[in-house]
């Protein structure tokens, strides 16, 4: 045997000993995915800063964010003394005492039940100052004369939102199924972590029923014979904020009101849209 060809061998025994305890190291290895957090706050630096204070915002719908943020730091807040604007839209379930008592939300949009429930004495450190109407809630479907009961709920894909504080998205919705809902299959439900994920896949025909308020852009063109409005009339839902800055309170309510006008308008053909709701 040529001894070129015992010492090729003798090579390839050599590294197969040195690799095999690293291979069998890194079989018996768990690779744990990657999970992708989804982003729930967009911020921007205030232009012509004097200051290093942050003023950050928490609302629960991320609709036009970088737009409203934006405003802030280029015009409303320019020259004053903050160094950036964040705002926040995570669930609301995350919205905590803690964070309200230690000043870290300089202005934020929530419901008056959710807040005492958080803090019965809000008003010691927060002013609201402005206030929306309340406004209809409804069904979707891709049902015409669509009329919701027991029977007709059996074997639909219903979308709702995973944020149990969400009003439009949750309480009200689960409420009414849980009236004509005997016999309803918790598998029909399916759970969203925000409202756009919700009617894609309503769009995209992947779930029967939604509820909503009709402000979202195609939803404010469906047809009115496959919609039927919940026997629900939204609560209060305010801008609250925080008394250290209350010298900026005109200027944000004049802003807010634009922004709540541009939020809330859907188009006045639909007999159960108004034009003053959010989610």
């Amino acid at each position: 045997m040529p001894r070129n060809f015992v010492f090729t061998i003798l090579r390839l025994l050599i590294v197969s000993l040195v690799l095999l305890p690293a291979m069998v190291f890194l079989s018996q290895q768990t690779i744990e995915p990657v999970v992708l957090k989804e982003q729930y706050s967009y911020s921007c630096k205030v232009k012509h800063t004097s200051g290093k204070k942050h003023f950050h915002i928490y609302m629960p719908t991320n609709w036009q964010v970088e737009e409203f943020a934006q405003t802030l730091c280029d015009t409303l807040l320019a020259k004053q003394s903050f160094e950036t604007v964040t705002v926040s839209w995570q669930p609301r379930e995350m919205l905590s005492t803690e964070q309200l008592l230690s000043d870290n939300y300089a202005l934020f949009l929530n419901r008056d039940y959710a807040l005492r429930g958080l803090l019965p004495n809000w008003d010691d450190f927060y002013t609201a100052i402005l206030s929306l109407p309340s406004y209809q809630i409804s069904w979707f479907s891709h049902q015409d004369n669509m009329q919701l009961s027991a029977n007709s709920l059996k074997n639909k894909r219903i979308g709702l939102l995973e944020d149990k504080r969400s009003e439009s998205g949750y309480l009200a919705p689960m409420s009414e199924l849980k009236q004509f809902g005997h016999g309803l299959d918790n598998a029909q439900l399916v759970f969203y972590p925000n409202r756009e994920s919700l009617v894609n896949d309503f769009l995209a025909e992947k779930l029967d029923i939604i509820p909503s308020v009709g402000h979202h852009g195609q939803l404010k063109r469906w047809p009115a014979s496959k919609t039927q409005p919940l026997q629900h009339v939204s609560s209060t839902l305010s801008w609250y904020l925080n008394d250290q800055y209350a010298d900026l309170a005109p200027s944000l309510v004049t802003y807010l009101q634009q922004y709540q006008s541009r939020l809330l308008k859907v188009h006045t053909t639909h007999p159960y849209s108004l034009d003053k709701g959010l989610r």
